[in-house]
Order: structure tokens, then C-alpha cells, then sequence
């Protein structure tokens, strides 16, 4: 039995073939005629690579360019920031009050984050972690749908840090009712 080179199936005696004349490599005919030719690497009678023809139009189309909502010049549409420094959370165009309205959220997010780490941070130190784990954690509550999206991880400082100054509350309570 033979195989053809294409599909590397069995050709039957039933089956329509077709041997290459250059290699005789076999062939299911419908394998050959999709093929253009022969499929082995190098055969004189292997089909031959066509150029595509050139595009009818260079022209670019809708949506290749947008405006920095920031500076006011051209860039591609699809970043998220341009050469003036500003940065977008997504690739579709921002009007210059949607991007206002942005920057001040993200900086009142950054600033949030900033807080509540150094919250958790101060808490580990033990004295001032009752004042400073209620803080975070009231911190976190009432930054946590702006922090959404943030996979948790600084809702989880915020009150990761409130529950650390509770149990120092209560181990200060227990010391001070022990003595």
C-alpha cells in the first residue's frame, strides 16, 4: 500500500491517485490538485509560491490614530500612553474630562495604597498598632470600592493591619489586667 505524501493516508485501489513525475512521491489526486504540485522539499515539480498581489488601497482606516486627551497630539490608538508622559487605562480614546476625571481617581488610588502599606508597616511595630490597624482598617473599608479591582491585595494590608492591632489591643489588655 502507499501513502500520500500529503495527507499521509493509505491510498486504496479504489481511491483516485496521482504519482509525481519528477520523484514518483504518490498522491491522492484531490491531495496533488490542492497542493498545486509536489509536496517534497526540492522536486522539480513542487508548486511554486505566488506573490500576493499588492493592496488596491494604502489608505488608513477609522480608528488608526487618536488624540491625547492630555497634549492634543496624534498617537496609534491602540497605547496606553503618549510621548507627553500621560498614560490611559485603556486603548479608546478619552475625552479631556473623562481624563481629568481619571487622573484624579488613579492619584487618590495611588495615594491610598501608599497609606495603607504604611499603616500595615507601622502596625508591626506593636505600641502604636491599636491606633494605627483601626485606622487602616477604617482606611480600607472606605477605599474599598475604589481599590476594587486590585486583586486585594491592599484591601487584605488594610485589614490585615486592623486585625494585628487588635490583637495587640487585646494582648495590652491582657498585660495591663494581669498586673
Amino acid at each position: 500500500m502507499k501513502r500520500c505524501s500529503i495527507c499521509n493516508t493509505q491510498i486504496s485501489d479504489f481511491d483516485l491517485f496521482f504519482t509525481c513525475t519528477e520523484c514518483d512521491s504518490p498522491y491522492h489526486e484531490i491531495c496533488w490538485k490542492e497542493m498545486g504540485g509536489c509536496a517534497t522539499y526540492g522536486c522539480k515539480a513542487a508548486a511554486v509560491a505566488e506573490k500576493p498581489p499588492p493592496p488596491t488601497s494604502t489608505a488608513r482606516g477609522w480608528g488608526d490614530e487618536k488624540t491625547c486627551p492630555d497634549c492634543g497630539s496624534k498617537i496609534p490608538s491602540s497605547v496606553l500612553g503618549c510621548a507627553c508622559g500621560a498614560r490611559f487605562p485603556w486603548a479608546d480614546p478619552m475625552t479631556k474630562d473623562e481624563y481629568k476625571e481619571w487622573v484624579t481617581e488613579d492619584n487618590l488610588r495611588n495615594q491610598r495604597r501608599t497609606e495603607l502599606i504604611i499603616l500595615f508597616v507601622i502596625t508591626l511595630f506593636g505600641l502604636p498598632a491599636p491606633l494605627t490597624g483601626t485606622i487602616a482598617g477604617i482606611q480600607a473599608y472606605r477605599s474599598r470600592t475604589l481599590l476594587v479591582g486590585e486583586v486585594g491585595t491592599y484591601l487584605a494590608l488594610g485589614y490585615g493591619a486592623a486585625v494585628v492591632g487588635l490583637v495587640y489591643t487585646i494582648v495590652f489588655l491582657l498585660l495591663l489586667i494581669g498586673l
